[in-house]
This record gives C-alpha cells, structure tokens and sequence, in this order.
C-alpha cells in the first residue's frame, strides 16, 4: 500500500519524518538538561495550577525523557508507541502554551532550553507543525505492520 501511494521512495518518508521529530526532541532536552531551575521556573511562570513538587519533577525528568524519545523515534524504535507519545507530549505543549497565551500570561517558552523565546501564537504554530509527522509516523508505523513492512 505505502509503495502505491509513494513509489520507490516509500522508505524515504517515515525516515525523514523520523529524524526530523526525533532530531527536534533530542535537541530540545538537550538544550534544556543542564538547568533544570530555569525550566522549573518557566513552568511556574505559565500558571498552570501545578504543585511545586510536580514542577520540579517535571523540571528534572522532562529533559532526559525527551532525549530519550528522540533516540527511539530517530531509531525506530517501538515507533508506533514513540511517536504517539510525541504526539501526546506536543498536544500537552501546545494547550500549555495556548492557554497561557489566551489568559493573557507572557512567559518565555521553554521549548529549547533557557533564552529569552516569548510565547506568541507562531510558537504555538510551530510546535503544531510537529504534529504532523507524529501523526504520520503513527499512521505509518500501524500500516506497514498491516503490509509486512
């Protein structure tokens, strides 16, 4: 079926996006890994609700577990459930990041590590644009089961 829809380069696509979104979350808890306290406060200063001790946690483990993601989705590795996870954590990022901005809170993103990035609407963009190839290496990842791929 994939080779159907996209000839000889069927293989090409879900590397690609698979570089792409792992190479995005690799980067991303990379940048971020060594200062937990900044992220910790990033968080806090999206006024989320969330208790002091999750914040924390959140702060410490958050990096890792991103980088994490990236070598397995870079890999293809349990792919199917890697990239759910991507989409799940970048549908987490982006209502954390339009909620803030609905309520009218300007904080820096957080997204890449410490810095001075505002949360605007093209953040929330641009990490909706990541979306799509988690959807489609979920997509992916199921039907090349189904064809023997």
């Amino acid at each position: 079926m994939l080779s159907a829809a996209f000839g000889a380069r069927a293989h090409l696509v879900p590397l690609l996006a698979r570089l792409l979104l792992g190479g995005v979350f690799f980067a991303a808890g990379a940048l971020k890994i060594a200062h937990p306290s900044d992220l910790a406060a990033t968080i806090t200063a999206m006024k989320l609700g969330l208790p002091g001790q999750l914040v924390a946690f959140i702060a410490v483990a958050l990096p890792p577990f991103e980088m994490l993601l990236g070598v397995y989705l870079i890999g293809g590795w349990l792919l199917a459930w890697s990239s759910v996870v991507a989409g799940a954590l970048l549908g987490a990022f982006i209502l954390a990041l339009s909620s803030m901005l609905l309520r009218g809170i300007h904080a820096n993103c957080g997204c890449f590590g410490v810095g001075a990035e505002p949360t605007t609407w093209l953040t929330v963009l641009r990490d909706g644009s990541f979306i799509i190839p988690a959807l489609y290496l979920v997509w992916w990842s199921r039907i090349s089961k189904d064809d023997g791929a």
